[in-house]
């Protein structure tokens, strides 16, 4: 099996998405039962989605270039895409750099209010990033995009 650039693109996008939110899931469970192990679980996840965000981002340059060799890209739809996803991928790279701040620096740990501020950044980046999930859908997914619905026919009965 040949894989493109698209095909690496594909199997790669969802993990920042979806590995975001698990971790974000984990670190509000540790910081509402106060549990240091499992926050710092959530920070080690936000550190991995962040190297996640750089790959996709890297793959996504491939899949454009793909697109453009079968003449199949709809540059309006691609750049939403990428403007959307240079300000998620922003967010996720501070999540993760400050998650990783608070994993190994001794200062950080001493910051009560950090892991709150990760979580709260977290929530900020989820958003984001389930947002150029969405545009990016939109790019080859023609049945989600709402001007290629038709408006329904109404059949009246027979008199």
């Amino acid at each position: 099996m040949n894989l493109n650039g698209a095909h690496w693109h594909l199997l790669v996008n969802h993990l920042p998405i979806i590995g975001g939110l698990l971790a974000m899931l984990i670190l509000g469970y540790g910081l509402i039962r106060r549990n240091p192990s499992v926050s710092q679980l959530g920070f080690g996840l936000f550190v991995l989605m962040c190297v996640a965000t750089a790959i996709t981002n890297q793959t996504g340059e491939s899949a454009e270039h793909y697109l453009k060799s079968i003449n199949q890209l709809n540059r309006p739809l691609l750049h939403a895409h990428e403007e959307a996803a240079d300000l998620a991928n922003i967010g996720m790279y501070l999540t993760g750099l400050l998650s990783l701040l608070a994993l190994v620096w001794q200062r950080a740990k001493q910051l009560r209010f950090l892991p709150a501020v990760i979580f709260a950044l977290s929530l900020i980046t989820f958003g984001l990033m389930a947002n150029v999930g969405r545009l990016g859908g939109l790019i080859m997914h023609q049945e989600l995009r709402t001007e290629s619905v038709s408006t329904p026919v109404v059949v009246s009965p027979n008199p």
